[in-house]
């Protein structure tokens, strides 16, 4: 799914001490701690939660902002935190299902690792080669390929989107077209693209090249998409609830959506699996990060290096990276369908990783995701020491 704006991050936004209403008003409260007596012993903790407990508060002001869930993960701890309510009246919690949107392209980013791994693709190749027909018209400037770097760094210039988004359509009719939308239908519309830039040098965000990527992982490994994310994924991280399609959309742990207008939004299921389509939990979403950030698994070290870009703004296997070459290097990625959004950020060299997701899509919802992302990292007591 591409329904998201492609978004730059911006540097570090200016961080002011605001403390929780509610916060203040229990911890004020003669005899009421807000803790079990067991956190109360660890200062650190503590003053985590209530760090995130501020930061989260103050995003919740905004209008429509109905609930937030999310997981710190900080040098082997984990603090998830829950705010709010759902559509359905029910509290979030570990187990709620959310959609992750374009964090998805960040899953097979490491498949494509997997398969430059297992000498099955070069990077650099002609993409062209795994391909059943001819596209002429996927070449670059000067007669060159475009190769598997370019698609996985969004420098192909390949456009955002091939269907589903001609014309003005309304929620209802985009997603009648998502369903009709089969393999084929992809290849048939790709031979039409035209490339909105052929240096091969250019960012230019492309939900095409992603998929195109997956579903030539699909001929090479000759599986399905879901076979591949549970082989080389899901048996990796040990994710239980991250998944493409929902057999019971009624399931109360199931996150609806919202757009800018508080209207409830439909989920996108079962298509755009390598673009756009997975859902998860917070629990899975921390084992996911801890892939990344425990262990010494080659395939996952090499997703994370960086193909294109320079130092302060690059792109890794579908990352996009920030301050690559220094010490607190980060690896970030956002995410938006219909009704979610949702934002990722990695901190290897510290081991630290965040993931937050809210149940609206807004002009301006992933930007406050990066901004309260920063700012819970920001005030981590000794976080980067």
């Amino acid at each position: 799914m591409n329904n998201e704006r492609s978004f730059s991050f911006t540097g570090k936004p200016s961080t002011c001490l605001l403390m929780a209403c509610l916060l203040v008003f229990i911890s004020c409260m003669p005899g009421k701690n807000p803790y079990p007596a067991s956190e109360q012993q660890d200062p650190t903790q503590y003053s985590i939660k209530t760090i995130i407990g501020e930061q989260v508060t103050k995003l919740m002001k905004s209008d429509g902002y109905k609930a937030v869930s999310g997981v710190l993960y900080l040098k082997g701890k984990a603090y998830p935190f829950h705010y709010g309510k759902l559509n359905n009246g029910k509290s979030p919690d570990n187990n709620t299902i959310y959609e992750i949107g374009s964090i998805t392209k960040t899953y097979t980013g490491l498949l494509l690792s997997q398969a430059v791994y297992d000498h099955k693709i070069n990077l650099d190749e002609d993409i062209r080669t795994y391909l059943d027909d001819k596209y002429p018209n996927l070449v670059l400037s000067d007669n060159r390929p475009i190769t598997f770097r370019h698609l996985i760094t969004h420098t192909s210039g390949l456009p955002a989107d091939i269907n589903c988004y001609k014309g003005v359509q309304t929620t209802d009719e985009q997603l009648t077209c998502f369903k009709r939308f089969k393999k084929d239908d992809f290849f048939k519309e790709l031979k039409k693209v035209r490339l909105r830039d052929d240096s091969g040098k250019n960012y230019h965000y492309s939900g095409v090249g992603i998929q195109l990527v997956g579903y030539i992982l699909e001929k090479v490994y000759k599986t399905s998409s879901h076979d591949l994310f549970q082989k080389y994924i899901f048996s990796r991280s040990g994710e239980k609830n991250t998944i493409s399609e929902l057999k019971n959309n009624n399931n109360s742990n199931v996150s609806i959506g919202n757009d800018s207008k508080g209207s409830p939004m439909p989920l996108i299921d079962g298509y755009y699996n390598y673009a756009g389509g997975l859902k998860s939990t917070t629990n899975s979403m921390l084992d996911h990060m801890k892939l990344y950030l425990e262990g010494n698994d080659h395939v996952v070290r090499q997703a994370t290096g960086r193909l294109a870009g320079d130092d302060q703004y690059g792109r890794a296997y579908a990352w996009n990276t920030y301050n690559y070459d220094k010490e607190k290097k980060m690896l970030y990625h956002n995410g938006g369908t219909f009704g979610h959004s949702s934002w990722i950020a990695l901190y290897p060299n510290q081991k630290i990783g965040i993931f937050i997701v809210i149940n609206i899509v807004t002009a301006d919802s992933q930007g406050k995701l990066n901004e309260l992302s920063n700012s819970i990292i920001d005030k981590i007591p000794n976080g980067f020491k």
